[in-house]
């Protein structure tokens, strides 16, 4: 018996895929999507899941290491990451020795991590899901402030996305990793001084630019600013209810400085991730008078420390805790401090290794003479006077609020005025509040007035200890004492006002400027078109950066083999490996006077010693040299002169404007 055919079947599946034929059909022809456009969707798809997948790792690590589970999820998905990610970056920097940076090496390595903490890595994810919980348990003005950190975050990750900007990024944060890459391993690199810092943040860099390529780096920056905040909003939380939690990781997001870090590519937010770490841990400790979170917080203060040295206000903040917590038994109290302090040692010793390794110095490039750090190097990179007057020592929270500025000299960051606006207003209230809301307070003033004692004493010493940005390791203490304070204000009603309304709105109209700050400074360097691929990176980085693309361009197309030393010029990112920089604009400085005892070097013999060294090009930066001849009272009229009168001994190659000029030194 022969089968019927179902002819409506039939007809509905050929309708069906004639419909899709069709479709496609016309899709071919008349693109949606330039091929442009899809190739730069599907690069920055790449570069947010490579660096996810290296965050994913630090988190699954982390979870292996401290399964955690009796604290808050989001606090402790925080804590765990940092510990990950802290022990990680030593794995890479092993792995450097070894000469391990190749992008296949990179990629194995993350496929192999990822497999053997599969389990650990889908549980840290988990974690996430308190976040669900906690926003709903918020209030509008809560969600309302989230909407807003939210606005700025995805802000911060469109200019994360497109080609790296912000100085000390093309100096060394960036620039580092690349030169790693470049050798296939971890090595001196003599002409960047700021290789002798700690690392911790530029090798996890390394291997997301291994994988994921440049903007890798940034992305994954941004993840762990991220990170950072949510363990923060977890903390606080915990600990204060979800409002003034908003509240607390408003209070950071509200400074520009902070908001827009979040895409530099720089290890501020890593210090604050570490930071917030070792006071969760230290907390943890008070509550419990156990010994292994102390250690706990000893690695992550050691870690931090890993990361920036002014971080380590952290470990000195931690000691003084200790201390007050333990005056009253002596005894117990050096117990404590080595159970915090030897940890903190043992994770940021390998970082004095490598410096004794290379140059003799454990702190290089501070404190003697050592590597490419001579004595004149050091008294003209430690000896800039300090900025302002005593009135920076007595007022210094106030003054680093209404002068700080980003990019200006002084305190070079614009902090946002919540933390200081708020944070005073902690102890609002306080015989209401429970005790163990009391003890995290009186913690968080602990690590913060120690901290804010050291930056009134150092910023004294020298401007560039002033600097807000060196001190971010305090900053999620500062941020939960600014959440306490709105918790006060909100417990308090005067004359039948009610002060918990008024400082919301006045919280609420802070973040949203600062929002529509970081959004329009996004529109204004274009880092959705770089993104979206509808502008190429060249014109992107030329359109922000002036004249500097064009010259980096002409570099990178000159005659394999060139040699490029470049004069006042300190940004090399865009022209490695052909070029040498002038990190710190004394290399013409240097050229006169290290290398003759009874005279200043003159231009012939400064040329011929240019030659020896195997330069090929000098690029010399026109706009950099004024304005040290405008400002830097070291030089003398015979330093100018006898520069003119090597320039006018070189072939000029090529101008760029009135800013860049690029000359042949020898054939």
């Amino acid at each position: 018996m022969h089968r019927k055919w179902n002819w409506r079947l039939l007809g509905g599946w050929t309708a069906l895929l004639w419909l899709a034929v069709t479709v496609a059909g016309y899709y071919v022809i008349h693109k949606p999507v330039s091929p442009a456009l899809a190739l730069a969707l599907v690069r920055q798809i790449w570069q947010i899941m490579a660096a996810a997948i290296l965050i994913s790792i630090g988190g699954g690590l982390g979870c292996r290491l401290l399964p955690l589970t009796s604290f808050n999820p989001l606090s402790a998905l925080s804590l765990q990451m940092a510990l990950g990610i802290g022990l990680l970056s030593l794995g890479v920097l092993g792995s450097g020795y070894l000469g391990g940076y190749y992008s296949w090496v990179g990629l194995a390595a993350a496929a192999g991590l990822g497999i053997l903490f599969r389990r650990e890595i889908v549980v840290w994810w988990g974690k996430w899901g308190a976040f669900v919980t906690l926003w709903r348990s918020s209030s509008r003005f809560g969600k309302g402030l989230g909407f807003l950190c939210i606005g700025i975050a995805a802000s911060a990750l469109l200019i994360a996305l497109a080609p790296p900007l912000k100085f000390d990024a093309l100096v060394y944060h960036l620039a580092l990793p690349r030169h790693y890459l470049a050798a296939h391993r971890f090595l001196y690199i003599p002409q960047i001084m700021y290789w002798g810092m700690p690392q911790t943040a530029e090798m996890i860099y390394t291997w997301a630019m291994a994988v994921g390529g440049l903007s890798a780096a940034p992305v994954l920056g941004w993840m762990v600013g991220l990170v950072a905040l949510t363990g923060l909003l977890g903390l606080i939380s915990q600990e204060l209810g979800p409002d003034p939690a908003w509240v607390g990781v408003s209070a950071l997001l509200a400074g520009f400085t902070l908001a827009d870090g979040l895409s530099w590519g720089y290890n501020d937010w890593w210090t604050i991730l570490f930071g917030l770490g070792c006071f969760v841990a230290l907390s943890r400790w008070k509550d419990t008078d156990e010994d292994n979170h102390l250690a706990l917080a000893g690695i992550l203060a050691g870690i931090a420390v890993g990361t920036k040295y002014t971080a380590g206000l952290i470990l000195l903040s931690g000691i003084v805790v200790i201390v007050l917590h333990r005056k009253a038994k002596p005894r117990r109290a050096l117990r404590s401090l080595l159970w915090f302090s030897l940890p903190a040692l043992f994770i940021f010793s390998p970082w004095l290794v490598k410096n004794i390794l290379a140059t003799g110095n454990p702190v290089y490039p501070l404190l003697v003479p050592s590597g490419a750090m001579t004595t004149m190097r050091l008294d003209l990179y430690q000896g800039g006077a300090p900025w302002g007057n005593w009135l920076d020592v007595f007022l210094l929270p106030v003054r680093a609020t209404y002068y700080g500025l980003e990019g200006a000299p002084g305190y070079s960051a614009s902090i946002g005025p919540l933390l200081l606006g708020l944070g005073f207003a902690a102890a609002l209230g306080w015989r209401k509040r429970e005790q163990q809301e009391r003890s995290k307070i009186l913690l968080a003033a602990q690590i913060g007035l120690t901290g804010i004692l050291t930056w009134m004493i150092a910023g004294r010493f020298s401007s560039y200890l002033l600097q807000s940005r060196l001190y971010l390791s305090l900053f999620p203490m500062l941020a939960f004492l600014a959440a306490a304070g709105y918790a006060g204000l909100r417990r308090t009603v005067l004359s039948g006002v009610r002060l918990g309304v008024v400082s919301g709105f006045l919280i609420f109209l802070v973040l949203g400027l600062n929002f529509a700050q970081v959004w329009l400074h996004q529109v204004e360097l274009g880092s959705m078109n770089a993104v979206s691929g509808l502008r190429c990176a060249e014109d992107y980085l030329a359109d922000n950066l002036g004249w500097h693309q064009p010259a980096m361009d002409s570099i990178n197309k000159l005659p394999s083999g060139s040699r490029v030393l470049m004069l006042w010029e300190p940004r090399s990112l865009y022209c490695l490996p052909n070029c040498d920089p002038d990190e710190i604009l004394d290399r013409w400085l240097r050229a006169r006077y290290e290398s003759k005892i009874s005279a200043p070097a003159t231009a012939r013999e400064i040329l011929d010693s240019w030659k020896t060294s195997g330069f090929s090009h000098l690029l010399y930066f026109k706009l950099g040299a004024d304005f040290e001849q405008e400002n830097n009272q070291r030089y003398i009229a015979e330093d100018w002169q006898e520069l003119d009168d090597l320039l006018t001994q070189l072939e000029p190659l090529e101008s760029f404007g009135e800013t860049y000029t690029l000359y042949r030194i020898s054939p």
